[in-house]
């Protein structure tokens, strides 16, 4: 999809543009996509029925819908930062509580939910100290997080003829880790209780530090 002018795009043209990666008519992107999503349910399985999962960071809501299926008696909560997002999500009847909110500075407070995910988003943050800080700061049990397995991901964006000129890196991707380097990196916050690598990404779910 071609880029566009984030900072004045309506609502609708954003959520076109983040809604383009799972639009994606190639049937291996496809593939590789129900393969992210069956690799993060799998994780989210483990959690107890009773658990209140928040996700962070919900963009254009499909991860939010694809992880309802998925639930056995979880609840689930969501939030999104940027303002034009939500308000669009909620003027179409979005399937789970959302609010506005930073993933710099959450307006919850410390244990509040079982359970947070944020994925696909961690890549793109400029203060990633902050945002895993606040995230194990809210959790009371685990957190669940995913991010692009470098160098893999640029490898196959260069493969299929994209971004040639950024050496295969998608853009607004400021952050790159192998998944050794994302699995140390939340090891500093958390337990790591499982690592899956569904081409190409990373996900990890850690528990809390006691």
């Amino acid at each position: 999809m071609p880029p566009i002018d984030e900072a004045n795009a309506t609502p609708e043209e954003l959520w076109e543009f983040y809604m383009g990666k799972y639009k994606n008519p190639n049937p291996l992107a496809r593939r590789l996509t129900d393969r992210f999503f069956v690799s993060a349910g799998q994780a989210i399985a483990r959690l107890p029925a009773d658990f209140r999962l928040l996700e962070i960071g919900c963009g254009p809501g499909e991860s939010t819908r694809r992880i309802l299926p998925m639930l056995k008696g979880q609840s689930l909560e969501a939030s999104e930062f940027e303002q034009r997002l939500v308000d669009l999500h909620l003027s179409r009847g979005f399937p789970v509580p959302l609010s506005q909110e930073s993933v710099y500075a959450l307006h919850r407070a410390d244990d509040e939910y079982d359970c947070l995910l944020l994925l696909e988003v961690l890549e793109h943050l400029d203060d990633v100290e902050t945002a895993l800080g606040e995230l194990f700061r809210v959790a009371r049990h685990s957190v669940i997080l995913s991010v692009p397995n470098e160098p893999l991901w640029r490898v196959l964006n260069f493969l299929r003829g994209k971004y040639w000129a950024d050496w295969g890196n998608t853009p607004g991707h400021v952050n790159h880790w192998s998944s050794r380097e994302f699995v140390e990196l939340i090891g500093r916050y958390g337990n790591i209780i499982s690592v899956q690598t569904p081409t190409p990404w990373t996900i990890v779910h850690a528990t809390v530090k006691t």
